[in-house]
């Protein structure tokens, strides 16, 4: 007799990017999970007509997140078949590839997830020291969470792996806890296979569902328990357990939520709105830069640097942006004294959205803004896209040999920015180019060499602290649209686009870039950025007193002091049609509210600091936009 086991059902909501995007983190141990294709043969993993499913909507108490679990490839199989980049094996068939993107193609639909804040004490399925799966008997419960129970009221024992636990990261996904049930089908009759310890059809599954959870927008949904019986408005789910990839796969049922007719939350609905309909897609506009070639955001943060090098003064506008003060010459004409002619002097902030990206991604991952002499090679663009060099000889100057900009640390310190180029083992070093065009880099001085300050490599020691997040959320939110808003689900998906959080490729590779036995896959194994290890707490109030018109000037080591205003057009009065320029507060204009018209206080830490911060300074940047005199920007 040919047994079918339980079968997949197609995902509502689940894209190609979302698997690798936002798995959860790892506990203590680095998990294999279950080896792939242990519990059965490949040909029985085909679709058939719908069986039964457990389903973790509004009963099971312990259903907490949605979409595919983690993989479920072997350590061998990723040696051995993974992708040139790192991640997902390319020649692995089955629920594997069904609904991931092949490793470092982080594009598709993202969607807003139930997630920790930070701190929270999570459960992580158990493995042993080889990364197997800790089995032990326990208690069926089914997907209400009662025990399944004999002829005679006896709770029935099955194999289910164990938890431990674990401190969760801010922002990873929570993910559901609950067991499903499947069936075994006969494949040459199409019946139920009977479970011998039951006499019933129905089997539980050993591993713990993991799926990522959907949830609902309280704005516009408002709060949507009544109907699911979930809290933090988590879309219910419908789970279906593959017992030959030994994993569960979610869906958002199609199943109405408001029949046309209905009125709900003061609304009155003309047409039928299904669950799956509640689910969110998060909105990148202008942060979509971040899925371009590396070399375009290499080239914008040298850009960056070049203009903080070559400004008279800087200091930060009201939403924290750097502004600098650049004097502009003429290229070939002098004045009386023969030096260069001043043109004009320029103040402008940096609002580029590649620059800002570009600043983020490096201040996030290195905790300063100074280029490595090992990383002033000319950005190569042929790589990931673009020009490639061998196209670019036979243009008529070639590809570029001048070394990437490194930032000038004193320049930054006089104006009180030191912790922005506070990088461990700073010191005087020399380049020069080899016969074949390689870059030498020597702690001595030599001939024909070029003298710098600054590193001469990452180090492990700097990392992004303090001060580091005030200036990253305010990039962070000038690389967004205007209109939109900061929210947890796009910073977290964007630091996996970007390479802050490790979702794809291996930990390790030989000389060779072979992938060494033992390397960690960042795709089963994800590692978060973790804001709560070195951020201070965030003041709204606080912060934006700081904020503003600058009311002495920045120099001798000591950053500019403001004055918590800002000079923008306001109407004389209501339909006037009169407008004036006049200082108003900050915390006044922008967070006031009825009940706290000075400014609406908020402090917190976490990620869900950083998200206010830069929600906050986007606001700011909005509010700027529509009042502020163009040529005060």
């Amino acid at each position: 007799m040919k047994t079918r086991k339980r079968i997949l059902h197609q995902m509502t909501c689940s894209i190609a990017a979302l698997s690798l995007l936002a798995i959860a983190a790892p506990g203590p141990a680095a998990a294999k999970g279950p080896a792939g294709g242990a519990g059965g043969t490949a040909s029985t993993a085909t679709t058939t007509p719908a069986t039964t499913a457990a389903t973790a909507s509004t009963a099971s108490p312990t259903a907490a997140a949605t979409t595919a679990a983690p993989s479920t490839t072997t350590g061998a199989a990723a040696a051995e078949s993974g992708s040139a980049s790192g991640g997902m094996p390319s020649d692995i068939e089955g629920p594997l590839k069904d609904k991931m993107s092949d490793a470092g193609d982080l594009f598709g639909d993202l969607y807003v997830l139930y997630r920790y804040q930070g701190g929270e004490t999570k459960n992580v399925p158990a493995v042993d020291g080889d990364g197997e799966p800790i089995l032990a008997e326990t208690v069926w419960l089914d997907a209400d969470g009662n025990p399944v129970l004999d002829e005679n009221g006896v709770p029935y024992q099955v194999l289910r792996q164990v938890w431990t636990t674990a401190t969760a990261v801010g922002g990873e996904p929570v993910l559901t806890e609950a067991f499903a049930t499947y069936t075994v089908t006969d494949e040459e009759t199409g019946d139920y296979v009977i479970n011998p310890l039951t006499g019933d059809i129905y089997y539980a599954a050993p591993y713990p569902s993991q799926c990522l959870q959907p949830v609902a927008d309280y704005g516009r949904w408002g709060d949507i328990s009544a109907k699911t019986g979930l809290d933090n408005n988590r879309l219910p789910l419908l789970m279906t357990y593959d017992a030959t990839w030994e994993r569960t796969e979610c869906e958002v049922p199609h199943e109405i939520f408001i029949a046309a007719g209905e009125t709900w939350n003061g609304n009155t609905y003309a047409v039928t709105v299904y669950y799956d309909d509640l689910i969110q897609e998060v909105e990148f506009g202008r942060l979509n830069l971040g899925r371009a070639p590396d070399a375009v955001l290499d080239d914008s943060f040298d850009e960056a640097i070049r203009s903080i090098n070559k400004a008279r003064d800087i200091k930060i506008d009201a939403s924290g942006r750097l502004v600098l003060t650049t004097d502009i010459y003429d290229e070939f004409l002098a004045d009386e004294n023969g030096d260069p002619l001043l043109l004009e002097t320029v103040e402008k902030a940096i609002d580029s959205p590649k620059e800002n990206l570009a600043l983020y991604l490096k201040l996030m991952k290195d905790g300063h803004l100074i280029t490595p002499a090992d990383d002033r090679l000319p950005v190569e663009h042929s790589i990931n896209g673009g020009i490639p060099d061998w196209k670019k000889a036979e243009l008529e100057d070639g590809p570029s040999k001048v070394l990437r900009p490194t930032i000038d640390i004193e320049h930054m310190r006089s104006f009180g920015l030191g912790y922005l180029v506070d990088a461990a083992n700073i010191q005087t070093y020399y380049t020069s180019t080899d016969a074949q065009g390689n870059l030498v880099v020597s702690a001595e001085p030599c001939t024909g060499c070029e003298e710098w300050t600054g590193i001469t490599t990452r180090s492990d020691a700097d990392f992004c602290a303090d001060e580091d997040f005030v200036f990253a959320a305010t990039f962070f939110a000038s690389a967004a649209d205007k209109t939109g808003t900061i929210t947890t689900d796009k910073i977290v998906y964007m630091n996996s686009i970007l390479g802050i959080n490790q979702v794809v490729g291996y930990s390790a590779y030989d000389a060779d870039g072979n992938l060494l036995p033992d390397a960690i896959d960042y795709s089963r194994n994800p590692v978060y950025f973790d804001y709560g290890q070195h951020m201070n707490t965030y003041h709204r109030l606080e912060t934006f007193r700081n904020r503003g018109q600058a009311v002495t000037p920045a120099g001798g080591g000591h950053p500019a002091t403001y004055d918590g205003q800002v000079r923008v057009l306001v109407e004389t009065s209501a339909g006037s049609g009169v407008w004036e320029e006049t200082e108003v507060s900050i915390n006044r204009n922008v967070f006031g509210t009825s009940h706290a018209p000075a400014g609406e206080e908020f402090s917190g830490a976490n990620v869900k600091g950083f998200t206010i911060m830069g929600d906050d300074d986007l606001r700011v940047i909005a509010y700027i936009h529509t009042y502020q005199i163009p040529g005060l920007r």
